[in-house]
């Protein structure tokens, strides 16, 4: 039973990268100039700024507190990648080592649940600078991004 599940994830996990892969290959090879995810994340935020009407004072707060979550981000989405990688050489072995794929698997679990406690705290932090009423703007953004499936970010990378 243990072995089906494990081999079912792998495939499923597999699938969605193939998938993540081949997106990004058409995107490439199209030819049609994509926004980088710092100039997405630039345009949203300053959307945001506008929406909650940020004094000059908050606005430093929010970049600041911005570039320190990105970061963080930014090298735990490096890790995801780097363990989704061992994960499909794994699975590539003619031999198929089921506890490497464990392994693998357990630790992008970490990756991503490491991921999203920054989000939370960042989220948190956001939240701590901003008036009630920004605050029930602020949350209503958040929720919107959340929930829609064409506007979700990558892995690892939050709308904020």
């Amino acid at each position: 039973m243990k072995r089906n599940v494990l081999y079912s994830a792998a495939i499923i996990l597999t699938v969605i990268n193939l998938f993540a892969f081949g997106t990004l290959l058409y995107n490439r090879w199209s030819g049609i100039p994509s926004p980088s995810l710092s100039e997405v994340r630039d345009q949203r935020i300053e959307q945001m700024k506008g929406e909650l009407a940020l004094s000059e004072e908050q606005a430093a707060l929010l970049d600041a507190y911005r570039a320190a979550f990105h970061a963080e981000l930014d090298s735990l989405s490096q890790r995801l990648v780097s363990a989704r990688t061992q994960l499909a050489q794994a699975l590539s072995e003619e031999r198929l080592d089921t506890t490497s794929v464990s392994s693998t698997l357990d630790e992008i679990g970490r990756v991503q649940s490491a991921a999203q406690r920054k989000v939370i705290s960042h989220l948190l932090a956001v939240k701590g600078i901003l008036s009630p009423v920004q605050q029930k703007k602020f949350f209503a953004i958040v929720l919107d991004r959340f929930s829609s499936a064409s506007d979700q970010p990558m892995p690892g990378h939050p709308p904020h």
